[in-house]
Formats: C-alpha cells, structure tokens, sequence
C-alpha cells in the first residue's frame, strides 16, 4: 500500500468474514512523526464504538505490526503531511474460522419535528426578494425537478449573512464533537449557547413559511397548501372532462398544452409513496454544524437511505478551494462514482432531493485548508446549516 502527501485512511475497524489477524510490514524510508501516517489505535465505548485514539504508532522500515481483527479493533492511517517521502508498507489478514460477533449498535437519528408557526413575513425579513418572486419560484421548480438538485446564490439578505458570519466567531458558542469516527468528525454547536440571530435562523429553517417556499422550489409536498400529486390528477381529470365538450381545435390547443407534465418521469422517486412518514405531517431535523482540519463524514453499513430533501446552508467559506476537501458528495448505493458534489460556497443554499438509493458523505478536510485559515485567523473552519426535510 503506497500513499502520498494528504492520502489518508479513515477509522475502520478491518472486520470482514473470515478475517482473524491483520498485518502491517513497514518500508518506508527514515520517518518521523512530524510526517504524517502514522497508524492510531482507539479506545471503544460499552456499544463497541471508536471513542479517542489512545495509541499511534510511527512507520520504521522492516517492522511488523500485526493485531487481531475484532469489534473493538478500530484503527486509522492519519494523513500523511510529507511531501518528499512516500508511506509504503505490505498490509494483509490471515484468516480463519468466523466468530460470532455482537449485534452492531444502531445510534439514535438527529430528532424530527413538524414545522413551528411563522408566517410569510419572516421570508421577508431574511430571504433575497429575488427568491419571493412567484416568477423566480416556477423557474426554480422548473429546473429541480429536472435535475433534482440546485444551488440558490446569495440566498439571504447581504446585512442578514453578514450578522450570521459575525455572530458564528462568537467565543460564547459551545461546540462538541461529533463521532463516532468510524462515522463521521465534527462540530456541533449546543443551541442553547447560541447568540440570538443563530437562534433565530434556526427557527427561521424549521418555519411554516420555509416548509411552504421550499415546496414552491421543489415540488415536493411539505406543507399542507402545496399542490399534492392527487391534486394534480383531479386537475388533469377537469382538463379531460373540458376536452371532450370542446371544440376539436380548442381541444387539440389544451392537449399540446399538457404536453408538457408538471412532474418529470426522470426525477428518481418523486412520486413513490413510500416517501411519506409515518405520520404523515412533514418534519425536519438539523444542525449546525463546524468544520475544519480533519473533519469529515464516511458511508457506513447503518447510514439510513430514505427518502428526503436535504438543505445545507454555507457560511464562513470564502476562497475555499474543493481541493480542501469539505464538500458534500452523493452516491448511489454501492457504487463509487460521485453523482453530485456540492461545494461550501459563500451565502448558497443548496437543496439536493435523494432516494432510498442515494448516500453521501462530506470529504475529509486536509491539511491544505490551513492556508485558508491563515487568511481569516479568527476562524477555525466554515460552517453550515444542514437540514433534512421529509414529507
């Protein structure tokens, strides 16, 4: 296994059928700690999940490093930060009979909940009055349902971002870590510490007006005054039932009209039922989130695959480059190729629709990103809204 400047391999912990011993032969050239790669061990907690590295183990040239292969053998290979010299080492398993092993923890998702009750005026007072315009929203349907995705730029108001970016630097802000690393790595801010125009933004993306105005982006049926798909059909009913008392050259001008159907048949999904909750009343659930060096998300065996409309707001990312990592990608399920990739992009919200074969994970953030940080040295990273929105 060779691996360059910036490769680096997350927390896993090497578990597949028949795998009992893992091992590592190091050639590596003269390497110290200062160079990256070095392989960490960590602790697990009651779930047989990764908690902290508690050992790291530099690369020498000829050693042998071999353990057993188990629920609690996580491990990672940290990012290499050398450039001149390359990490290679011969890695492998013996295998042998399998052991029963304990049932993997399912973690408790983010809360759901139903929208909370603000009228339109709180669009008006944070939104770019380009997105109220009932023109902008039509075009905007237009093109998500084509392509099921879409960025709006300069989303909020530029005094209401510049309040936003202001108020995130605040020391005040209690942030936790959010694990377990063989998931994912980051910040998290506790709602509670939040200064007011956070919290109100906050409320801002769980508000009716909200759930209303993005089922005007999308389509998609999160409010109870948006279209459903039965309403569409009772309507294309009363064009027929009009058709057929019309004159032959007025019918055949309202058939060349509904030629062109109000939901594409190529959005993946978007009219199965099975997208409905449970309870069938649409919900949300988010965070804010902090990222920067090291953080990142992975695909996973328990990662719910479902149907949703995720939201990620961005703020703080000015002059960040895609080769920091940090982006969002979508897959199919089990797949590698990258279906989307959305990019932290000053004031841009971006909506994604996915179906129960689609997952996504967040790039990890290399140690490139610190020229980044050396131009804004209040900051520690970027941050973003992500939001889920089910109907």
């Amino acid at each position: 296994m060779l691996k360059h400047h910036l490769d680096v391999l997350l927390c896993h912990d090497d578990e597949l059928e028949g795998r009992r011993i893992a091992f590592i032969l190091y050639l590596v050239p003269p390497w110290e700690k200062s160079d990256g790669g070095t392989l960490d061990l960590y602790s697990t907690d009651e779930h047989f999940q990764p908690q902290q590295i508690i050992k790291s183990l530099v690369p020498s040239w000829n050693t042998l490093v071999f353990f057993e292969v188990s629920p609690v053998s996580f491990h990672q290979v940290s990012e290499v930060l050398s450039k001149e010299k390359c990490r290679l080492s011969v890695s492998g398993w013996f295998h042998g009979p399998s052991i029963v092993r304990p049932t993997r923890h399912i973690e408790a998702p983010l809360p759901r909940s139903p929208h909370i009750p603000y009228d339109h005026e709180i669009l008006y007072e944070w939104i770019n009055l380009v997105y109220l315009d009932m023109d902008s929203q039509a075009q905007i349907q237009e093109e998500f349902e084509e392509r099921s995705e879409i960025l709006l730029k300069n989303f909020l108001k530029k005094e209401k971002y510049q309040l936003l970016c202001e108020a995130l630097e605040s020391k005040d802000i209690q942030w936790s870590s959010r694990g377990p690393a063989n998931k994912r790595l980051y910040e998290t801010a506790e709602e509670d510490s939040l200064p007011d125009v956070l919290k109100k933004f906050l409320q801002f993306l769980r508000s009716e007006a909200l759930f209303l105005l993005l089922s005007n982006f999308t389509g998609l049926k999160l409010h109870f005054l948006a279209p459903s798909d039965e309403d569409e059909d009772a309507e294309e009913g009363r064009a027929a039932d009009t058709a057929r008392h019309s004159s032959p050259k007025q019918a055949e001008t309202e058939q060349h009209a509904d030629s062109n159907p109000h939901q594409p048949d190529n959005i993946p999904g978007a009219q199965d039922s099975e997208m409905q909750n449970s309870s069938g009343t649409p919900l949300c659930a988010g965070e804010l989130r902090r990222w920067t060096h090291g953080h990142y998300t992975l695909v996973h065996d328990t990662q719910a695959t479902e149907f949703a409309l995720d939201l990620l707001f961005y703020c703080g990312c000015e002059g960040w480059d895609p080769e920091y990592g940090g982006f969002t990608s979508y897959i199919a399920k089990g797949e590698d190729e990258e279906l989307l990739t959305v990019n932290p992009e000053e004031n841009c919200l971006a909506l994604v629709y996915r179906d129960k074969e689609t997952m996504k994970f967040v790039k990890y953030i290399n140690h490139r990103s610190l020229a980044h940080l050396k131009k804004h040295p209040n900051r520690t990273g970027f941050w973003d809204f992500s939001f889920v929105y089910y109907e």
